[in-house]
C-alpha cells in the first residue's frame, strides 16, 4: 500500500484508532495519530466538556489539528471522533481537494452528539450499522458505506493452551466486561438470580446495583490479560447496547477472534459474520439467555461449546481482522 495516513482520533491502547493504525503499519503504510489530548490537553475532562459545549473552543482546536494534519502531507485522512467540528474538513478542503478525507464511526447511533459528522463534508462515511448506512445514503445523500467491526489478531491473541486447560486455570463460568450501565446490569442481575456464577470486569456505570458488588472486579481488562480471561471463561456474556439497531459491537468480533465462547443478543446480520447458525449462540430474551447459559455450562455439552468456539475462531481469523477491514477500505477508496 505504501501510503502516508493521518488519523484524527484517540491514540490510546485498544481504541479503534490504535487498531487501524497497527493494521495500516503492518500492511506497509506510514501512520500518524493526531489526538485532542496529546496535542492540546490542559486537563482531559475539562478539555472534553469545553470543546463539547463551546463552539469557539471546538473551532479553534479542530482548525489547529487540521493545520497539523496538512503539515504532515498525508495521502489519506481518517477521522474517528464524533465531536469534530465541520471546520476541520472545511480547513482541509480549502487547502487541497486531492486528499481523501473520510470518517469511520464505530459506535451506535446514540453517539452522534451534535451531528457534526452529518454537517461535515467528508468524501466518504463509514459506519458499522446497516440501518445507519441506509439512512445516510437514502435520506441525506451522503457517500456512506458499511464497514463492519473487527478484531486485531496481534492484540486479541488466542492463548497457546487448550480451551479446556484454560477454563480450568481461569475458573470463571460466565464473564461480562465493559461499562456497567443499567441496561447491562439489569440483565446480569437476572443471570445471578437464576443461580449462575458470574465475574464482571470494567467500570461502574450510574446506579450500579449493590446486589452485583460481590461479582464486580472493578478493573478494565486489556491486551494479554483480556485474551487470557475471555478464552479461559466457559462463557462470555455479551449483551449489546439497545442502540445497536442492525449491527453488533466490537466485542462480538474480539471474543470470537480470541477463540472464546460467547452468548450475545441475536441480530440477523450475525449469520453473515459466522459460519454457524447464530441462533445457537444468541438470545432474544433474557430468559432465553439464562436457558442457553445453563445448557452450555452443563458438563454434557462441553465438547459442543468448545467446538463452536473453535469454528468461530477459525472463521473470524480468515474473514474479520482489522487487516481485512483496511483492505476493504482501500478497495472502496480505490487506493
Amino acid at each position: 500500500m505504501n501510503k502516508r495516513i493521518a488519523i484524527f482520533g484517540s491514540s490510546k491502547f485498544e481504541t479503534i484508532e490504535y487498531h487501524i493504525a497497527d493494521s495500516l503499519r503492518f500492511l506497509g503504510n506510514e501512520v500518524e495519530i493526531f489526538d485532542y489530548d496529546a496535542a492540546f490537553s490542559i486537563h482531559k475532562k475539562a478539555d472534553y466538556w469545553m470543546r463539547r459545549f463551546s463552539e469557539r473552543i471546538s473551532v479553534k482546536l479542530c482548525t489547529k489539528i487540521a493545520e497539523k494534519v496538512l503539515a504532515y502531507r498525508p495521502d489519506l485522512i481518517i477521522a474517528t471522533y464524533r465531536d469534530i467540528h465541520p471546520v476541520f474538513v472545511e480547513t482541509i478542503k480549502a487547502t487541497t481537494k486531492s486528499i481523501p478525507c473520510i470518517h469511520i464511526n464505530p459506535d451506535a447511533i446514540t453517539t452522534f452528539q451534535n451531528q457534526q459528522i452529518f454537517a461535515s463534508g467528508y468524501d466518504h462515511y463509514f459506519t458499522k450499522d446497516p440501518f445507519m448506512v441506509s439512512f445516510m445514503k437514502d435520506k441525506m445523500k451522503l457517500n456512506a458505506h458499511l464497514l463492519n467491526e473487527s478484531f486485531n489478531q496481534r492484540v486479541h491473541t488466542k492463548p497457546a493452551l487448550s480451551k479446556q486447560d484454560a477454563e480450568r486455570e481461569v475458573g470463571i463460568d460466565v464473564l461480562a466486561f465493559g461499562s456497567m450501565y443499567p441496561y447491562r446490569t439489569k440483565m446480569l442481575e437476572a443471570i445471578v438470580q437464576s443461580g449462575i456464577s458470574i465475574s464482571m470486569y470494567g467500570v461502574k456505570g450510574p446506579f450500579f446495583p449493590k446486589s452485583l458488588a460481590p461479582y464486580f472486579n472493578n478493573k478494565k481488562i486489556l491486551g494479554e490479560e483480556k485474551s487470557k480471561l475471555l478464552y479461559g471463561s466457559k462463557i462470555v456474556f455479551n449483551n449489546f447496547h439497545y442502540a445497536e439497531i442492525e449491527g453488533v459491537n466490537c466485542k462480538f468480533f474480539e471474543v470470537n477472534g480470541i477463540g472464546a465462547f460467547q452468548i450475545s443478543d441475536f441480530k440477523s446480520i450475525m449469520n453473515e459474520y459466522m459460519n454457524i447458525d447464530a441462533k445457537r449462540v444468541s438470545f432474544d430474551t433474557i430468559d432465553e439467555a439464562v436457558e442457553k447459559i445453563k445448557y452450555f455450562l452443563n458438563e454434557e455439552n462441553i465438547e459442543e461449546r468448545i467446538d463452536l468456539a473453535e469454528k468461530n475462531y477459525t472463521h473470524f481469523m480468515e474473514n474479520h481482522t482489522y487487516d481485512h477491514r483496511v483492505k476493504e477500505l482501500f478497495t472502496i477508496l480505490n487506493l
